[in-house]
């Protein structure tokens, strides 16, 4: 157990590192964004292509990880909307973003970080497939939930505006990109090679460091119930549900079931922010990242624990 804590508590204290310094003023609130952008535009999709273009094809386009996120994660998106809708009484935004927030994994960031510890170059597979997930399906899922339930027209041709942006996401050619060179069997040069693995390899340090120096000025006041409910669905429902998935569906590679579970244990994506604010939910969704990535020091290792337990783990681990 104490193994667990000591492999992600180096993630944890780079986010304490990016809280601290904002904090104290020694890297300014005002340069995150452009340090998200880095990691979003460059740093990230170098890594994806690499991880795409460096394995054969199959190998990478892993259809049984995708069939069983996908599935998963679309089973608690519909729960969540459906519960926040029609138990709770929210609005349709409101139980739309429940259902986004319960399922968008920040797989990117910290989901990466932990997994890359485990499984090596797997992680970062499972890691550009979940994100697909979320940009081609849960997104645009939630949002056409929300506009169908409020009965606004045109709600499909918005969603189709939606699906068209995502595919000129820099982090959907990038790993687009990467599928073709491993399908051709192209070699890249050297240098070239270099410069993007260095950028990949810088991708989870500023992240995370992004992530922590975000924290400062989010507000938790008010809304307890809903931000509660948001966590818990995102930190527990989802990975138990995505567990109860991959046990259900046929057996496939051990390794990637287990990441498959644990990408589901990540807390909610930074994107969910940006959409909150875009849709007017920032209110929910800023202070609801907060406690669910403060939470999830704990979640994930439990969720660890109970892959270790169920021997889902590797044998070197």
């Amino acid at each position: 157990m104490l193994q667990l804590f000591l492999l992600t508590l180096p993630i944890f204290l780079l986010i304490a590192v990016g809280f601290f310094a904002v904090r104290a003023g020694w890297v300014s609130e005002s340069a995150l964004p452009s340090l998200g952008s880095y990691v979003i535009k460059l740093a990230l999709p170098a890594l994806l292509f690499q991880s795409m273009a460096s394995r054969p094809v199959e190998e990478s386009l892993n259809l049984d990880y995708l069939r069983a996120y996908a599935l998963g994660s679309v089973l608690m998106l519909v729960i969540a909307f459906a519960f926040s809708a029609r138990l709770r009484k929210l609005s349709c935004w409101e139980s739309a973003f429940q259902g986004l927030g319960a399922t968008l994994a920040n797989s990117a960031f910290i989901g990466l970080a932990v997994a890359g510890e485990i499984f090596g170059s797997a992680a970062a597979v499972a890691v550009a497939l979940s994100m697909l997930v979320d940009l081609l399906l849960l997104i645009p899922l939630g949002l056409l939930l929300a506009e169908l339930c409020t009965g606004e027209a045109g709600a499909g041709r918005r969603a189709l505006q939606l699906l068209k942006r995502t595919l000129a996401n820099p982090l959907v050619l990038a790993i687009a990109a990467g599928l073709l060179v491993s399908w051709l069997e192209f070699e890249l040069p050297e240098a070239l090679e270099q410069t993007v693995g260095m950028l990949g390899r810088s991708a989870a340090a500023v992240a995370l460091f992004v992530i922590g120096g975000s924290l400062v000025s989010s507000s938790m006041q008010g809304r307890a119930v809903d931000i509660s409910q948001m966590a818990v669905s995102k930190l527990l429902l989802h990975p138990a549900i995505m567990a109860l998935t991959v046990w259900m569906l046929p057996d496939f590679d051990p390794a990637m079931q287990a990441i498959t579970i644990l990408m589901a244990a990540m807390p909610m994506a930074s994107v969910l922010s940006l959409l909150g604010a875009r849709y007017g939910q920032s209110a929910l969704c800023a202070p609801a990242l907060v406690v669910a990535t403060a939470l999830s020091f704990i979640s994930v290792n439990l969720v660890l624990i109970l892959l270790g337990v169920a021997g889902m783990l590797p044998l070197s681990f």
